[in-house]
């Protein structure tokens, strides 16, 4: 059989923002890897709005890193007139056709109006935000009436589990997508009860086989472990040069929480006085977050947080580096990579108790209640002011064995990988599976 990656999500992501989020990460970290362990028996495409694009020769290229990656995807699916942070997703579906370029020779280019078919030989593997694509869930729910194993992670099911932290206009999809006759793969626990709630609730059929587990890793992909850059790669960066501050990463929306911290780091700037860090919010734009918008861009000079929208990987390992600690607040996840990011860089992060937050960090995290955002204070105030607790926190950590993108796309690998004809998994599959089901025991 062969395994075809369907990486539509992160072409149409790439066409319409310039940085990456979450989801993009694992995608693309999984790809590089088994196109290193499996070439030759992957295929890896994106099928959008009409065109049918051989993604592989780019995870080919010399600097195949995930922002080089996305450049290229830019290239190919980007409309012509380039040269915006971000384009609105409506105004590329406009176009009557993509208007595909050449990236350096080497993709080949198949536009045509009928998206692939997917019969009994194939294994289809489904890793991004399937939610925000119609006619790629008609894709998969045709490849599965047609006899084709069909393999989806879900980083979470907040559509349907928590529909109050997410776009209702997902909804429908994810509840098609929990139906779908096909193996589930997640990356906690804690998603792997949703998910199988959500199956109960919506009716899937009853001898689906439980989601597979598979624990996402703490490497951050662009630099090595603990990693301290030197001079600031940008001048927004550089204007962070000298002070100490706290970051807190992820996208800018309500979920993430970051409105409620900004008011909590305000008054702790005021208790605490002129030496107390400065906070760092780092990340794009997302849904309902206009009040949060606002607070951010208010910021000047003389205020106790800054907003860095959609950092690069370069900015992002230079923030990494460079902060005291992290605080992520967030109501709830599927994971939380800048949990674990944080822990790759050897500094303490104050986390949220929430969902599967607790799984990433382990021991190695303090946490707080993220529905009552004074619990984070403690905390922090403990980092921030007790140097013994601060240095013996960052040794905990640099001690620690952490997971990387290797073992984590290994695992990945072994539960996406196409059945035997008898539907079973042969012997090293169950032991990889076994392995990569849980949190490791250091965590």
């Amino acid at each position: 059989m062969t395994l075809h990656v369907d990486l539509s999500d992160v072409a149409a992501h790439a066409s319409s923002c310039q940085s990456l989020t979450g989801i993009q990460r694992v995608q693309l970290e999984y790809v590089r890897f088994i196109v290193r362990k499996n070439d030759r028996k992957s295929k890896i495409f994106a099928d959008l709005y009409g065109a049918d694009v051989d993604l592989g020769p780019l995870f080919h290229a010399p600097d195949a890193g995930s922002d080089a990656v996305m450049a290229q995807m830019r290239l190919l699916f980007g409309p012509a007139s380039a040269g915006r942070s971000c384009w609105p997703l409506a105004e590329t579906r406009a176009k009557a056709a993509l208007k595909l370029r050449w990236a350096g020779g080497v993709l080949r280019r198949a536009a045509g109006g009928s998206r692939r078919r997917f019969g009994p030989s194939d294994c289809l593997y489904v890793g991004g935000a399937f939610w925000a694509h119609p006619p790629s869930v008609r894709t998969y729910e045709r490849a599965a009436r047609d006899g084709c194993d069909v393999a989806i992670l879900f980083h979470d099911v907040l559509p349907v589990a928590a529909p109050d932290l997410a776009d209702p206009g997902c909804r429908p999809l994810f509840e098609r997508m929990l139906r779908l006759r096909a193996r589930a793969i997640t990356v906690s626990r804690h998603s792997q009860a949703q998910i199988e709630s959500a199956r109960r609730a919506l009716g899937a059929a009853d001898d689906l086989p439980p989601a597979t587990i598979v624990p996402l890793a703490h490497e951050f992909a662009a630099a090595p472990r603990n990693f301290v850059a030197g001079g600031a790669p940008t001048l927004r960066a550089a204007a962070l040069q000298g002070r100490s501050f706290a970051l807190c990463v992820g996208t800018v929306e309500p979920r993430k929480n970051q409105l409620p911290l900004i008011r909590l780091w305000e008054r702790l700037a005021r208790e605490m006085g002129p030496d107390w860090p400065r906070l760092v919010v780092a990340g794009k734009p997302g849904w309902r977050c206009e009040e949060t918008l606002r607070a951010l861009k208010a910021a000047d000079a003389a205020s106790p947080h800054v907003w860095i929208e959609a950092p690069t990987d370069d900015e992002l390992a230079w923030l990494y580096g460079r902060a005291r600690l992290t605080v992520f607040p967030s109501l709830a996840e599927g994971w939380g990579l800048p949990i674990g990011e944080s822990l790759w860089f050897g500094k303490p992060c104050v986390a949220s108790n929430a969902a599967s937050m607790p799984e990433v960090g382990g021991a190695l995290c303090a946490y707080a209640n993220p529905r009552r955002i004074e619990t984070f204070a403690e905390p922090i105030i403990r980092l921030v002011r007790d140097a013994d607790h601060y240095h013996a926190s960052v040794a905990a950590i640099r001690a620690s064995r952490l997971r990387t993108w290797e073992e984590t796309a290994e695992a990945l690998l072994d539960a996406s990988a196409p059945l035997r004809a008898d539907g079973g998994a042969g012997p090293q599959r169950r032991a990889s599976r076994a392995r990569g089901s849980g949190v490791p025991a250091a965590l």
